[in-house]
């Protein structure tokens, strides 16, 4: 594809874009005119994003836990969508609450690793590439637990580990252009959270009430979040974390005091 003719494209790489936030932050860039590169281990459901979307869309093979695969799909983007201005990082896998006797190293390291070697070597393999061409933006997906822990002993660390992944690499790659910033979703209504709702099998009035805003957020308004950390709006912010939780983060010092404050 002509670089001259696509310099002042968006075009975005997702990991993990076919379902949740990530296709909701796919759909957003499409919907702004520019383009996404749907990564995802599920690879039919990138390819029916990409024909839903439509010529602006692609997909390719995405296992961000193999390097080599991520350099092939780069190559092969290349010749599809205009060069690469931003990486979007939402690939890892769930994990169920367990006690650390429970828990064994073998399980814990898979989780650790989807989220957080996964988003380094998408770092690595297309956040290179762009401060190699001196232009880009990085937006990497943390968590509420990233900040407050909980009784998923993988994942929250793994996500504190991705804010502090995110602020090293800000500085590192200030000077070659690309910004890198982080989102910290509070409890999102994805197939991620609620993989059993759709039986019924999960009671959600725990996680509403300990969020201040009293609902779930949806992954289209946690995709504008992303939106803005990838356009020239957000020029000046890098190494941030932005919470988008509904105030859970905010709200956790209230329980001492009664719980939140009631309207009326």
């Amino acid at each position: 594809m002509n670089q001259e003719t696509t310099e002042g494209a968006l075009s975005v790489v997702v990991t993990g874009g076919a379902s949740g936030i990530g296709a909701a932050v796919c759909r957003r860039v499409v919907q702004a005119g520019g383009h996404a590169a749907i990564l995802d281990l599920d690879h039919d459901a990138a390819a029916a994003l990409a024909r839903e979307l439509g010529p602006r869309a692609a997909a390719a093979p995405g296992d961000v836990l193999d390097e080599a695969g991520l350099r092939a799909a780069d190559e092969a983007l290349a010749a599809r969508l205009p060069p690469i201005t931003g990486l979007v990082n939402c690939a890892g896998i769930a994990q169920v609450p367990t006690p650390i006797e429970d828990y064994p190293v073998q399980e814990w390291a898979r989780v650790v690793d989807s989220h957080l070697k996964g988003t380094y070597t998408a770092c690595r393999v297309f956040g290179s590439a762009m401060a190699a061409r001196g232009r880009g933006a990085v937006v990497n997906v943390a968590s509420v637990l990233s900040f407050r822990p909980g009784p998923v002993l993988a994942y929250g660390p793994a996500k504190a580990a991705v804010v502090n992944l995110t602020e090293a690499l800000a500085v590192q790659w200030a000077r070659q252009g690309v910004r890198v910033n982080a989102i910290a979703p509070g409890w999102t209504d994805t197939p991620f959270l609620r993989p059993k709702e759709r039986q019924g099998e999960r009671d959600m009035t725990p996680i509403l009430r300990a969020t201040p805003l009293g609902r779930l957020m949806r992954p289209e308004e946690i995709a504008e979040v992303v939106f803005f950390l990838l356009s020239p709006a957000s020029a000046v912010v890098t190494g941030a974390t932005i919470p988008c939780d509904g105030g859970v983060i905010a709200g956790s010092g209230w329980a001492p005091y009664g719980g939140f404050p009631q309207a009326g």
